[in-house]
């Protein structure tokens, strides 16, 4: 009895390992086999034909890889009770469900959300964000958080913004505007819609002309020391950044979900991870027992998850604290009505298109692009590619 899964990075990998452990101990005779795989390597493995026995999945369209029989459909499975998927929030399990199939099983999320610095707000006699609140309530605190120098320079940021696209979309649902048809599909009257132009436009604005936020890629090492010594005073960027906090560091931070760009209900955007069954897989009971292993809520492994991200489930949310904590529980909270993005929908198509790099290059080139002409020919492409 052997089976093979890969891991794409060290936080997958020491889940896995533990889980390997638990199960060889419990199990004489089965042998798990992980392999260290950058995803590239495992994406082009599964074009090949020569997938791993358990799949790594990053939130891409389940209804893809079930179409093309990439991966098992696990209703059957499922119904032994292994896992509750009632457990599961909405938004998680809608994204390994398509048209009643079940492609994988969810063991950890991500969605977007603003910090805030309480001490810089209380200090600039700036009121806290409160949910529900508007881009424009957003504009507003972000320049009276705004320090300059004796030369007109700032020196404190009273807003950070990804210079990425992911965030961007939900601001652009609650405009009443989208990337894609919720298919992902078709492009055209979705990425060039009036809403969507008015999005990036806004977005893009906080840049310049206003310069309330840098034009810079914070990352996991450095936005914690952004904060503390006091370069801005809002981050909008997803949960992870709570994972690296020490406890001092905690006490110093307010959470609130996105601002609403326009009249919609903000809706936020989720990331979803889990595990597929290769439908290529010679021992698909044993991939499914080591995969209760891997992703229950009732296993240590199952649990671990929740070290590494946000829960996927309200059990292992409660069970980990995430439920509680005033940080992760407005994460969780958005879990109930977020969707996946136009990324996710397109299992990375649009991205060939419309991506990070072109989106950076229009920050820099300020006000010398014609967004809508530029979200149009985008669309075009896209639409003529399928």
């Amino acid at each position: 009895m052997r089976l093979l899964v890969t891991a794409s990075d060290d936080k997958k990998l020491q889940v896995l390992e533990l889980a390997k452990q638990r199960f060889e101990e419990k199990n004489r005779g089965a042998v798990i086999d992980i392999e260290p795989l950058p995803r590239e390597i495992l994406e082009q493995r599964m074009r090949n034909g020569n997938p791993p026995d358990l799949i790594e999945w990053d939130g891409s369209h389940i209804g893809e890889l079930l179409d093309r029989n990439t991966v098992t459909d696990l209703t059957s499975l499922v119904q032994d009770g292994a896992f509750e998927l009632s457990d599961y929030y909405p938004s998680v399990l809608g994204a390994c469900m398509n048209q009643g199939r079940l492609g994988a099983i969810p063991v950890m999320a991500e969605v977007p959300g603003v910090f805030y610095n309480k001490a810089q707000f209380d200090q600039a006699g700036v009121p806290y964000p409160k949910e529900d609140w508007t881009w424009e309530e957003f504009v507003k605190k972000a320049r009276k958080l705004n320090i300059y120098d004796s030369d007109g320079e700032v020196i404190r940021y009273g807003a950070y913004l990804v210079p990425r696209l992911l965030p961007v979309e939900p601001l652009a649902w609650s405009c009443g505007g989208a990337f894609l048809s919720e298919d992902g599909s078709k492009a055209s009257g979705y990425l060039d819609s009036p809403a969507t132009v008015e999005t990036i436009r806004k977005y893009l604005e906080m840049f310049h002309p206003l310069e309330v936020t840098p034009f810079e890629d914070v990352g996991k090492d450095t936005w914690i020391a952004c904060f503390i010594h006091h370069k801005m005073a809002m981050y909008y960027d997803a949960n992870w950044t709570i994972k690296p906090m020490r406890p001092e560091h905690r006490e110093q931070f307010g959470v609130v979900m996105p601002p609403r760009m326009g009249d919609s209900p903000f809706r936020n955007i989720v990331q979803v991870y889990g595990y597929c069954i290769s439908a290529q897989c010679s021992d698909a009971g044993l991939a499914w027992a080591f995969l209760q292993e891997l992703a229950s809520p009732h296993t240590d492994s199952g649990r671990e998850w929740a070290k590494h991200n946000l829960a996927a489930s309200r059990s292992v949310a409660e069970i980990s604290g995430q439920l509680s904590d005033p940080l992760y529980s407005p994460f969780l909270e958005s879990l109930a009505t977020a969707k996946q993005g136009a990324f996710d929908v397109s299992s990375m198509k649009l991205w060939d298109f419309w991506n990070n790099d072109i989106f950076q290059n229009w920050i820099l080139r300020e006000s010398r692009i014609n967004i809508e002409e530029r979200l149009k020919k985008i669309a075009e492409q896209y639409d003529d590619s399928r």
